[in-house]
């Protein structure tokens, strides 16, 4: 292989970043740019340049040119007294000094060379470093701009994940499912199916009197406390809250199963414990629930500025009809018949039948139960004790035996005095015997 003629001085204008070394490592001379970058006193020169500069290198030997073709690419460390760690990436040719390095210093962006003292007018236009940092920076730049825009739409990303969160909560997920709705993106005006369901409505008793009482704040606290309490266990056996009704609640549940019945027994459980821990309030927390079942429509209604999730269907007017009954018949918890037989599985509840009645808005009466699992020990005591009484006056009242009826009742009463329910059937029926002058035969 030819060795390489090339002096000094034309190497400066040829190779800005070069530097000539004997086979034996020791430097020879250094191009003017490069001894600006690793700050060498332009006066030092020689070999050796003034004992300043060695190439380090991992082995003794003298450099072969044999060696050539497997150090193409090569970097080259030079440790400089007082500045460690200058770095050339370039290649080396062999040259009649010994051998010559160049390439370009470790540089990749235009404000590391500034900070070495050379502005990028300096540097010569053959050698297309100065093209290499400009393309660099434009680089950098579109990756700020990148990292910036990935930055945002994170953000994005995060608040409409809050977005949907919030939705959610307003439009329960379980109801949108019903109706056949993915996300919310998808609701329209309108929408609806037809499907049957059972239908809880809880309310707090008393609520009139609590919020005339107690300062708002404080009300607040108590609905969301009792709601924390109770709302879980309406999730937990397949249903969902379709509306808050101020202290209310509006809940449906699969129609093939009695998961309402056990979510509303342990729904009053864990209200009574957390009314435990509840200061004083000018009235006690309790909780009244009616469950029926029924068809139902379910869908979106509104206008162009507002809609909501709604229901429509005479089951859930019934439903709500079932839980004021409790302000009538008392219990804590109150079925439909027809909620008893719509799965397999009623034996495995305790209840007293209520008989039938009259539902407001219906035509058709309703057989009510009264669940009485719920009840403390107490309560529960004196129903099972007044159990048969109870049973025989309702056969009788509905057998039309008045005063048969009005005796068993009685007796229900003389051991239970605020048994509502029994109080309700001798009220009726002293009505009916005042207004039809009854004589019963058996009397």
């Amino acid at each position: 292989m030819d060795e390489l003629v090339l002096s000094q001085s034309l190497s400066e204008e040829l190779l800005p970043f070069s530097l000539c070394f004997a086979a034996d490592g020791e430097v020879r001379w250094i191009s003017r740019l490069l001894r600006e970058v690793w700050l060498i006193d332009a006066e030092v020169d020689g070999p050796g340049i003034g004992g300043l500069l060695h190439i380090a290198r991992p082995f003794t030997a003298r450099l072969d040119i044999a060696l050539l073709p497997e150090l193409t690419e090569l970097i080259i460390h030079l440790h400089v007294a007082g500045h460690p760690g200058r770095i050339v990436r370039g290649q080396l040719y062999p040259h009649e000094d010994g051998w010559l390095f160049t390439g370009f210093p470790m540089i990749s962006n235009i404000a590391q060379l500034e900070r070495l003292g050379l502005p990028l007018s300096r540097l010569p236009l053959h050698t297309a470093m100065g093209d290499m940092l400009i393309a660099n920076e434009a680089s950098s730049a579109s990756l700020k701009e990148t990292q910036v825009q990935a930055s945002r739409l994170a953000e994005s990303n995060k608040t409409l994940e809050k977005l949907n969160d919030r939705i959610s909560k307003f439009v329960p997920a379980g109801f949108l499912e019903n109706v056949g709705i993915e996300t919310v993106l998808d609701v329209d005006l309108g929408r609806h199916v037809q499907t049957r369901k059972a239908i809880m409505f809880a309310d707090l008793r008393k609520f009139t009197t609590l919020s005339e009482q107690v300062e708002a704040n404080r009300i607040f606290e108590v609905i969301n406390q009792y709601l924390y309490a109770t709302v879980p266990r309406i999730e937990a056996h397949g249903g969902y809250v379709v509306q808050y009704l101020g202290d209310g609640i509006m809940a449906l549940f699969p129609d093939d199963s009695l998961a309402a019945a056990q979510a509303a027994i342990e729904m009053q459980r864990e209200l009574k414990a957390y009314a435990a821990t509840v200061p004083e309030l000018p009235a006690p927390l309790e909780l009244s629930i009616g469950v029926h079942e029924g068809p139902v429509a379910l869908g979106i209604i509104g206008n162009e500025t507002r809609w909501d999730a709604s229901i429509i269907a005479d089951s859930v007017n019934t439903g709500a009809r079932i839980e004021s009954m409790t302000r009538v018949l008392g219990g804590e918890i109150i079925v439909s018949e027809r909620f008893l037989d719509s799965a397999p599985g009623r034996d495995d509840f305790a209840v007293r039948d209520l008989g039938v009645h009259t539902i407001r808005g219906r035509t058709e009466n309703l057989r009510l139960f009264e669940l009485l699992d719920c009840l403390d020990e107490p309560t529960r005591k004196s129903r099972d004790a007044t159990q048969e009484d109870f049973r025989a006056g309702l056969q009788a009242y509905e057998s039309g035996e008045l005063y048969e009826a009005m005796s068993r009742f009685s007796r229900v009463l003389s051991r239970v005095s605020d048994d509502q329910a029994a109080q309700f059937y001798l009220a009726r029926i002293s009505h009916r015997l005042q207004e039809t002058g009854y004589q019963s035969s058996k009397r």
